[in-house]
This record gives C-alpha cells, structure tokens and sequence, in this order.
C-alpha cells in the first residue's frame, strides 16, 4: 500500500454498509448520516514484514483490533488511537478476528504451524489497559470467525471442515464435515446458532443443521452467468461463491459469485427467490454481503441501480471510491416455478 492511506479506509466498507441499511428502500428517505473517526494511518500500523490482513470492529464502536501477517495483534480506541493496546507475542499470521456480541471478546485466528484460535479480555487490573490471553485452541488450516448472537458459539471455518467452540468451556462442542467437493470458500452462522451456510469451490452452496451437525439443502452456482460462450478450446470458467448470508431467521440465504452474480434462495422450500446478473462485471464487487433486521439484503455492485421486477422503483445507494451498495427488499413469498429477478431500470 501507497502513502498516507488510513485505517479509516478498512472500516469504510461497513461505515458505508450501516448507512445503507438506515437508508432503506424508498426512493423519498432521506439519506442517512455518516460518521467517521480516524483511528491510524495505515503506514503506522504496518510493521517490518507484516501488513495488516484482518480488521475487527468492537460493538460499541469503541475498539479496532487489527491482525498482521507476522503476527502482530493491536487494539486501537476511538477515543485514545494514539496509544494502541498490544497483544503478547508474535505469533503466526493472523487471518481473522472477530469480537464477541458484548465485546467482552476477542477471537484470534492464526495460521501457520500453530494454527491456533484464541481468545482474548481485559486484564482483571482496574484501570489497566490490557488484554490476555484467555484461551488457546489447536484448529488447523483455518480460515474465518463467526459468534453466534449471544456470544456463547463460536464457529471457526476450516479449510475441509466447519467447527463449533462452546465459549463457556473453550471446547469443541461439534464439528460439520465438509459436504463439499473442494475446499471452503465461505460461510456464515445465524444469531441463534441453528443454522449454518457454507460454499464450496466446485460451486455448491449448503445449508446445515448446526444443532444436528447435518446438512438441510444444497444450491449450485457453479454455471456461469457470463454473456456468450468460452473462446474454442477452453473450458467453461469455474464460478464459486465468495461471500455468503443468512438472514437473522435462517429463512433465506444469499450468495455473491466469483463473477459478481447475486443469488437469494428461500431455505425451507429451495425456491430461488433473486438472481441478480451484471454482465459487465469484472470479478466480485468490493465489500461484504448482510441482511439487515427485518430481513433486506444489502448487497454491493459495480454498477446499475436496481429494481424488483413487480414495482422497478429505483432503490436508494450508497456511492464512495470503493464501490456502490444497494438495499433490496426481497419478496415476502416466492414459488418454486418462477423465481423473482431483478433488472436494469
């Protein structure tokens, strides 16, 4: 990375994304405000050998944590960014943290020939501003971090295999076995830890029992969406999801592609409720993918405003330098033989 960029720049995406969601989907709502503080340079945080790979954001808004390559582990507050809290030891490269629902965690993910999760809280010494180690636990070759809403499930995504941590005891309470094909791409785990969403890179999309350790229903979104055939000679591209979401009530699932398509499916029945193609995409939009409380989607897209196929009312977006995001309210009832679509307006 070049210059002064700042730590503000990693948060953007989700400052952008919270705006979004407040925003909605009529076009009259007036536009939401957007705060944000500057914690960092980025050139500051970077030490010798180690880039800044993983950003966390406390609850409250009050802490950033932030994981480097050689292992580095910082804690950065709002109100004191210039005296950032540092975590003991270097260890392997840190891939993902993420804080506890009441923020009174933090979660660690390394990689390496350690390969450990860990769990990290406040030092019991009033006034003192420290964190320790609270917990280590060998995982493997793993990826991503996920608590369920309450804070008591932690679901850690391997390369072959999904894991479930019981906080309270720091121990494995159950472990899914990939049904995929290939390695994990991505997954996602709902507040109330029923159910769980993971992608595979030969294409599939699973949602599981995360109770019962068993899969429910599996989606494919391994065809292409692309406009046109392949050159002669070579083979159609693979297409894997890249981001994946459930809603707060594990009713409907959605997936961004390597190709930048959007699919929403209905769970329980396994209608496809949205398939949202740009043809003009080069590759996955920038961002993340969330469905806000009652039950919108926030998706990001390189270019276009969207609309639902009854109505094509133009849905309100969030512009900036990384992208744009829009909000869609997905239909309350779909059938199985005709899926709802949204097009161009």
């Amino acid at each position: 990375m070049c210059g002064r960029t700042s730590v503000v720049t990693w948060l953007l995406p989700l400052v952008v994304a919270v705006a979004a969601l407040a925003i909605g989907c009529s076009r009259d709502a007036p536009p939401a405000p957007v705060a944000v503080a500057k914690v960092a340079d980025i050139v500051d945080v970077n030490t010798s050998g180690g880039f800044v790979d993983s950003v966390a954001l406390a609850p409250d808004g009050s802490l950033v944590a932030t994981g480097q390559r050689n292992g580095p582990i910082r804690l950065w507050a709002a109100a004191d960014p210039k005296q950032p809290i540092a975590l003991d030891g270097q260890r392997q490269a840190i891939v993902d943290l993420a804080f506890s629902p009441n923020g009174s965690l933090l979660a660690s993910l390394g990689r390496g020939k350690e390969s450990a999760l860990r769990l990290w809280q406040p030092g019991d010494r009033v006034g003192a501003r420290t964190w320790v180690e609270a917990a280590a636990v060998p995982v493997g070759r793993c990826l991503a971090l996920r608590f369920d809403g309450s804070g008591a499930l932690l679901a850690v995504m391997c390369e072959r295999e999904v894991l479930l941590v019981d906080v309270a005891t720091r121990r494995e309470s159950s472990r899914l076995s990939n049904p995929h094909k290939e390695e994990l791409t991505a997954f996602d785990l709902v507040p109330d830890g029923t159910k769980l969403l993971t992608a595979g890179h030969e294409g599939d999309v699973t949602v599981w029992d995360a109770l019962a350790a068993t899969p429910i229903r599996t989606f494919s979104v391994g065809r292409s969406r692309r406009p046109g055939r392949p050159p002669p000679g070579l083979p159609a591209p693979e297409v894997w999801a890249v981001v994946v979401a459930l809603s707060p009530d594990g009713s409907r699932a959605a997936v961004v592609t390597i190709e930048g398509t959007v699919y929403v499916w209905n769970t329980a029945t396994g209608a496809e409720v949205l398939v949202d193609v740009d043809a003009e995409a080069g590759g996955p939009p920038a961002g993340s993918l969330r469905f806000a409380r009652d039950g919108r989607l926030l998706a990001p897209t390189g270019a276009g405003t969207v609309c639902d196929s009854s109505t094509c009312r133009a849905r309100r977006r969030e512009r900036s330098r990384w992208g744009e995001r829009r909000t869609i309210r997905l239909p309350s009832r779909t059938t199985p033989r005709r899926s709802r679509r949204l097009r161009r307006c």
